[in-house]
């Protein structure tokens, strides 16, 4: 086989694997910027990477979870926990554990949450550095 087309073959393989890295989350403060569970002011959540796909989520108003990034999907999946409502959600929400899925959309970072209940709510946030 041709050298040439063996490096045009392979970059073709892995460039769109390499795109797919543009749309994981940036670790740092993010605000939120809305929520149908009830705008509550000053949220912030911080992420941390704790491996290159997983990363860990905490925020002031007393959620906790985890979320890996799954290429295929080019999104985020895990579980979120309200250990404390510091946030004023009254509707039982402490201690039930939510499924969530983020997605990158542009600079705003899109949450989505549902427990078995199949109560849900959808948040929104903007990085700090992005205000």
């Amino acid at each position: 086989m041709n050298k040439g087309i063996y490096i045009l073959m392979m970059a073709l393989i892995f460039l769109p694997a390499l795109s797919l890295s543009a749309e994981m989350i940036e670790p740092g403060d993010w605000f939120q910027t809305s929520s149908t569970a009830g705008d509550v002011p000053d949220v912030v959540m911080s992420i941390v990477d704790v491996t290159p796909h997983i990363i860990q989520l905490d925020s002031n108003n007393g959620w906790v979870g985890f979320a890996y990034y799954d290429e295929m999907e080019d999104e985020y999946s895990g579980f979120f926990e309200l250990l404390n409502d510091k946030g004023g959600r009254k509707g039982g929400w402490t201690n039930q554990v939510f499924r969530i899925r983020l997605v990158l959309d542009h600079k705003t970072l899109v949450l989505e949450g549902k427990n078995p209940s199949d109560e849900r709510f959808t948040a929104t946030f903007r990085l700090r550095k992005d205000f």
